[in-house]
């Protein structure tokens, strides 16, 4: 017991015992002279040790800085060719006691009167690179983390996420001080809890929550940062999706966690590889068209598919039979190196796009191919537009004294799809003077389709006139004949007869006349009309 006793002691004595060295007399380039302790010279540094503020502190000084270093014997110390060490010192003076409280004693130099403490400083001034010397530190920034809140969720899950960011943060050296939302009895939002830290001095403030996703079976990490440089905070926040069944091993694969940290403080993130998501699908009935909105068919229903988005995205199934259309469409949410699973029940839907132009009145022509005069509009704005088509899609639109607008917008299986177009005007004078005669053609050719369909039907008129005459010619004739016939020339029927041949002949010649002036109005008309097509 004795001999554990005495370990004890010589182990405590040996840890708070000051440094070994001989007492020397230094005189400094400056001029300076000082006692104190010589430690030894290590890579052209001087280590010297005295009491500054009644504590034992090591100085060191750039060998340059000293003019001389004299032990009690007379050596100088400085200019020999040895680096001596604070062993081999300790050794040359083992016979002399010396009280190490003398370090603090000024030196009997009439030249060096001052305490070792502004000697020291003196040095200090005299070598700014002093090592054991630090400057003073800024106080650190008071952080606080609000605890994560999760409603539906295990308590123990929400409290171990608190730990990871606690961690995090004394990592990223803030002392950070967790609380709850509770501790501030008088808040009942996160606003007030931020008022009420900032008026306490936190100026670096966190707010942890978790949120369900019972579709997606995943949770939802926020956390909201708010830091004050004044007296008004800058806002930060930042969301990350984890899987329910390893939320926290997810959480923490890719550096996803502290990430989400350094994007909550406005850093820059740590770029890692991305992983894949996996989307698998089933519809109701099967076979639907599965698509995205920036993208045409993927696959068939059911069917998975990958993607490394980790934003949420919206996808489209749809089944087109005979113009007759089923869809549906729902958003995920994709979960990194997980799978999502969604279940959709096709309903009967009818598209229509509804195009808004601003003014309205402008032409909508299928794109693809350049606008001429023949060209056929298939809709006036604001009309609706059928579609029995799903995917991708371009309309061009075109108004007078307005620039062509071409869009491009994605047919999806929905009831209504609204376009909204603000027409730009013309100010070019070229192409004020190319759509100008662009409209002076259509006005001809549309003026050349009017008269080529009324020569059609003047043409149709007069020829149904001299087909008239012919019968009323052909009557006329067969009268004639029965006129020929020997009979009494004064007799009633004879004379009937002849009135009758006068008057068919009469009718033709008048039809004759009316068919042919129509049939020749109808070629000038025909002829004038394919002019102004052509």
């Amino acid at each position: 017991m004795k001999k554990i006793f005495l370990l004890l002691v010589f182990a405590l004595t040996a840890a708070f015992a000051e440094p070994e060295g001989v007492f020397v007399d230094v005189e400094l380039m400056s001029g300076t002279h000082q006692r104190a302790k010589f430690l030894g010279i290590e890579n052209d540094t001087v280590s010297l040790g005295g009491y500054i503020q009644n504590k034992f502190t090591v100085v060191k000084i750039a060998k340059k800085q000293f003019k001389k270093i004299v032990d009690e014997k007379g050596n100088d110390l400085l200019n020999e060719t040895s680096k001596p060490q604070a062993t081999d010192t300790v050794a040359s003076s083992s016979s002399a006691k010396v009280d190490t409280k003398q370090a603090a004693i000024p030196s009997s130099s009439s030249e060096a009167q001052a305490p070792i403490e502004s000697q020291a400083q003196d040095s200090l001034e005299a070598a700014p690179k002093t090592e054991e010397i630090e400057k003073p530190t800024p106080q650190p920034i008071k952080t606080v983390l609000v605890a994560y809140t999760a409603e539906g969720i295990e308590p123990s899950i929400a409290d171990q996420f608190t730990g990871l960011t606690a961690r995090l943060l004394m990592e990223a050296g803030e002392k950070t001080q967790v609380i709850r939302k509770s501790d501030i009895s008088n808040c009942d939002d996160n606003i007030c809890i931020q008022n009420e830290l900032a008026a306490h001095g936190f100026r670096s403030i966190y707010f942890g929550e978790i949120v369900q996703n019972i579709k997606t079976d995943s949770l939802t990490l926020n956390l909201t940062h708010a830091f004050y440089e004044d007296s008004l905070p800058m806002l930060h926040r930042s969301s990350v999706n984890v899987s329910r069944a390893s939320a926290f091993g997810d959480a923490i694969t890719n550096n996803k966690l502290k990430n989400q940290l350094l994007d909550a403080q406005g850093k820059e993130t740590i770029k890692t590889k991305k992983n894949r998501t996996y989307i698998h699908i089933e519809t109701d009935p099967d076979g639907a068209t599965i698509s995205r909105s920036e993208k045409d068919a993927i696959c068939k229903s059911p069917c998975t598919f990958v993607t490394s988005d980790t934003t949420k995205f919206t996808v489209h199934a749809y089944w087109n039979v005979d113009r007759h259309l089923w869809g549906a469409s729902t958003n995920i949410t994709p979960l990194p190196g997980d799978t999502v699973h969604v279940s959709l029940k096709l309903k009967r839907v009818t598209p229509e796009i509804r195009i808004l132009t601003f003014p309205e009145g402008a032409s909508v022509y299928k794109a693809g191919a350049p606008i001429t005069k023949r060209s056929k509009a298939i809709a006036k704005t604001p009309e609706k537009i059928p579609v029995y088509n799903m995917g991708t899609d371009s309309l061009l639109i075109r108004k007078a004294g307005y620039r062509d607008t071409l869009i491009n917008f994605y047919v999806a299986p929905v009831s209504q799809i609204d376009l909204s177009v603000d027409l730009e005007k013309l100010t070019d004078f070229d192409e004020i003077e190319k759509q100008n005669k662009w409209l002076h053609d259509k006005k001809m050719q549309t003026i050349g389709e009017a008269m080529i369909g009324g020569a059609a039907g003047t043409i149709l008129i007069g020829s149904l006139l001299m087909y008239f005459a012919h019968l009323d010619y052909s009557d006329a004739e067969d009268i004639k004949s029965d006129l020929k016939i020997p009979g009494s020339a004064k007799g009633k029927n004879y004379q009937d007869k002849v009135k009758k041949n006068k008057k068919l002949v009469d009718q033709g010649d008048n039809k004759a006349i009316a068919g042919s002036i129509l049939l020749g109005t109808g070629a000038a008309l025909l002829g004038v009309g394919l002019y102004f097509y052509f």
